[in-house]
């Protein structure tokens, strides 16, 4: 027979442990949780008569995003090991999700893709809100705190808003047929500006309503802006992706959807105080060129006369400078003249010269004449004939 000590048959019994399960997923109910300061959470799973201790190390805990409570139905990803201080074995989980998640998670998943291949996702497709609407739907339990936030804000932010409220269930197995006849509700009576449809904070489970397909395609299709205002941060519902706004609590849906009558009012007085402004600057402007025109129109012979006296300067300028060109041409018109006297045939003949022609024409040499010969004398004064002698 073999001997153990304590320390040991517990070190021998982990082996075998962790061989025999190196990585499981259990599947059971938190009947208890503990988080210590240490930051490490202990967990005490239960499944009908039998109960598994669970230990989520202080990393490991502080990467779950959605911290599971008391009650939840979980599966826990982790090893199987012994611990030696008290002797007993346990869950050393790394990772936790809601029982069904997966599935869960692969469905939605396929709803939102057929929401996108048609074209329900598409962030064109959201239409603005209104600024300021008249009526506001909204869908709602009539009876939770959702309902009585919304109205509480509305009421402060701006109470010339009409409520209309179509009472729907927000959780359960036929919510979300509830939900979509609130809103038909709402469609029908055609008197809302804008739709909010919207509940409290709950677990996930809890959203499940929010999650089907035909509610989600029913806010689609609204004839007017629908606000998905489901109390959670964490998770988005496929509502929220088809809604065309979207806001983290009822309270925070009022703030969005109407606006702040204080707000509105202080831009009013302001926007008043501008244009009074503006209309103050045009008036003095205004009235600066009425006195300007009232000026000249009240001395219309003097501004007459100042323009006549202009006029029959600008005149007199005109003459002479006319006449000044007329002497420059003139003197230059005489100097050509004199120019053309001096070179004319008439000009050296009056200086006592005279134009011989003979039977050949002009004689410039008398060589070629004889006796006999006719000679044409032209002088300044006229011709005269004369006979060559010799």
């Amino acid at each position: 027979m073999r001997q153990y000590t304590v320390t040991s048959l517990t070190a021998e019994l982990d082996r075998l442990v962790n061989r025999a399960f190196p990585r499981l997923a259990v599947e059971g109910e938190i009947s208890q949780i503990s988080t210590p300061t240490s930051g490490h959470a202990y967990l005490t799973l239960r499944d009908g008569d039998a109960v598994l201790p669970c230990v989520v190390w202080r990393g490991d805990w502080s990467r779950i995003t959605r911290p599971p409570r008391t009650g939840d139905r979980v599966i826990c990803h982790g090893r199987l090991g012994l611990y030696s201080g008290q002797g007993r074995y346990q869950l050393y989980a790394n990772r936790i999700e809601a029982a069904g998640e997966g599935q869960l998670q692969r469905e939605l998943a396929e709803i939102r893709r057929r929401l996108d291949e048609d074209g329900l996702l598409d962030p064109r497709r959201k239409r603005p809100l209104p600024t300021a609407p008249g009526v506001v739907g909204i869908a709602t339990s009539t009876t939770g705190a959702a309902l009585q936030d919304f109205l509480r804000v509305s009421r402060g932010r701006w109470p010339a808003a009409r409520i209309l409220v179509a009472g729907c269930k927000v959780q359960g197995v036929d919510a979300a047929a509830s939900i979509v006849r609130a809103l038909d509700l709402l469609y029908e009576d055609g008197r809302s500006d804008v739709i909010v449809v919207t509940r409290g904070g709950g677990s996930r489970l809890d959203l499940l309503a929010f999650h089907d397909e035909g509610l989600a395609r029913w806010i689609a299709t609204g004839p007017v802006p629908i606000v998905s205002a489901v109390g959670h941060e964490i998770d988005t519902t496929i509502a929220d992706l088809v809604a065309d706004a979207v806001a983290p609590t009822p309270s925070a849906a009022a703030m969005l959807v109407l606006p702040d009558a204080g707000a509105r009012a202080q831009w009013v007085d302001e926007a008043q105080l501008a244009l009074e402004a503006v209309m103050a600057r045009m008036l003095r402007m205004h009235r600066r060129r009425v006195v300007e025109l009232a000026q000249r129109l009240r001395h219309p012979g003097r501004e007459l006369a100042q323009n006549r006296a202009a006029t029959d300067a600008l005149l007199a300028r005109l003459r002479a400078g006319i006449q000044r060109r007329i002497e420059v041409e003139r003197e230059h018109l005489d100097a050509i003249a004199s120019r053309l006297q001096a070179l004319s045939p008439q000009g050296v003949l009056e200086r006592g010269y005279a134009i011989v022609e003979g039977p050949d024409g002009i004689v410039r040499d008398p060589g070629p004449l004889t006796p006999g010969d006719l000679l044409d004398i032209q002088v300044s004064a006229g011709r005269l004939r004369a006979r060559v002698v010799e």
